[in-house]
């Protein structure tokens, strides 16, 4: 396939999915088709011309198998990243362009026209921008710049302290969900596997980040709200105790791993351990034992945000108005149902939050618990993205796959934080209405 077929084909597609989508919202087929192709066409010469269009090269092709109900199929890594690499910015182009026509109509079909609404500035002038210039150059400089070279390097051949680098397309990327080696295998309803991976590393480093973060979030956010609920009582010295249970939000990452080591040290050595002989049980394998290893991950990380989370749920269970209480005690309703219907809906706006930053912290901060704890072991079994990108980027010194790894983490929690907001977004009751 030539570039010029490449990039027609990326415009085709754009203007029949657009076209089709902004159909079906009621806002014309010819101008979807139209707004597509355009994003089409832009989005594969943004994405194509800085890769030199290597996914059409034969020496820069990556291949993985996928068994599917007992059929086999070999997939091009690289061309597959690559049209999913040119759909991602097709599609920002498609938003960018559809946002853009539709503040030049609101405008009336000009820009410099006068704006007189209460509350706004008169007239079209360059003072807001004067006034948002330095956090605007604060995010280009070091937020969007770093961002759009950290990409690049994803696509060089980088080694730590050498200087010379070499592009290589893709293949950083490629090589995350297959190896030069030897290819990469899924199984998909079949050999007797509802799902099943072979040669795949980096997918289990995948799932266990999504382990950690489910988990976290569901334990953080359960004890959470559940000693907020106790410690929301009105009882003597409750300050005292609602300080205490605080504190261990202020204690590090490193000093956390420490001492759940000792809490549940290896060999039967830990203080875990010594109490289950006491009382003649056998000692458990906490550090040593994979999925007992990923538990004891998920109890020191939940235990670390533990205190951030009663904070912030002791904040929105005073703000629920007792009036809303009383009257569904009045109308019947016991502690549960109460908790239910008018608890929950008046803390979603904090369950919300508290959820978002307990994601975030699963994800980008849980290098210090896992390197102190448990070494990213046992084979390999607590190594999440985070210590991936530190081991292949620092210990072996991959810059150029490092950066590829740490876009795959960014496009992850991207991915998670916009389905968050989609699913839980709407389910947030602001106010008493």
């Amino acid at each position: 396939m030539s570039a010029f077929l490449f990039t027609i084909l990326a415009s085709a597609l754009g203007a029949l999915v657009v076209g089709a989508i902004l159909k079906r919202r009621g806002r014309g087929l010819r101008g979807g088709m139209a707004l597509g192709a355009v994003a089409g066409l832009l989005g594969s010469l943004a994405a194509m011309i800085p890769l030199q269009y290597c996914v059409l090269d034969p020496e820069h092709h990556m291949f993985f198998k996928i068994n599917v109900l007992g059929g086999t199929v070999t997939v091009n890594a690289v061309v597959v990243l690559g049209v999913l690499l040119v759909i991602v910015v097709s599609w920002a182009f498609a938003l960018a362009i559809d946002r853009l026509r539709h503040h030049w109509l609101a405008r009336g079909g000009t820009v410099w026209r006068a704006d007189t609404a209460p509350g706004t500035f008169v007239g079209y002038d360059f003072s807001p921008w004067i006034f948002l210039a330095p956090t605007l150059v604060g995010l280009v400089v070091f937020t969007y710049y770093p961002a759009a070279q950290n990409f690049f390097l994803g696509t060089q051949i980088a080694r730590r302290g050498v200087a010379k680098t070499a592009f290589n397309c893709l293949d950083n990327f490629a090589s995350l969900i297959t190896s030069r080696l030897q290819d990469a295998h899924y199984f998909i309803l079949s050999d007797g596997f509802i799902w099943h991976a072979e040669n795949a590393r980096y997918l289990a480093v995948f799932g266990n980040s999504l382990f950690f973060s489910l988990f976290i979030v569901i334990v953080a956010n359960v004890l959470g709200l559940s000693i907020a609920l106790l410690a929301s009582q009105k009882i003597r010295g409750a300050s005292v105790y609602r300080t205490l249970m605080i504190w261990p939000y202020a204690i590090s990452g490193v000093v956390v791993g420490i001492v759940f080591t000792i809490l549940l040290g290896g060999g039967g050595s830990g203080f875990m351990n010594q109490a289950l002989r006491l009382f003649g049980l056998e000692p458990v394998p906490f550090l040593s034992d994979p999925w007992w290893a990923r538990a004891s991950v998920v109890a020191a990380a939940a235990w670390n945000k533990l205190g951030f989370n009663v904070l912030i749920y002791i904040a929105a269970l005073q703000a629920v108005p007792l009036e809303l209480m009383e009257a569904a005690s009045i109308d019947g309703a016991n502690a549960w149902k109460r908790f239910l219907n008018v608890t929950i809906p008046m803390i979603s706006p904090y369950i919300f939050f508290v959820v978002f930053l307990n994601l975030n912290y699963s994800f980008f901060d849980l290098f210090a618990v896992i390197e102190n704890l448990t070494e990213g072991g046992p084979v390999n079994a607590t190594t999440n993205l985070v210590v991936d990108i530190i081991r292949v980027g620092v210990q072996s010194r991959d810059i150029g796959k490092a950066a590829a790894q740490s876009i795959v983490l960014f496009m992850v929690v991207i991915g998670l934080t916009y389905i968050q907001f989609r699913v839980m977004g709407r389910r947030v009751t602001y106010g008493a209405d």
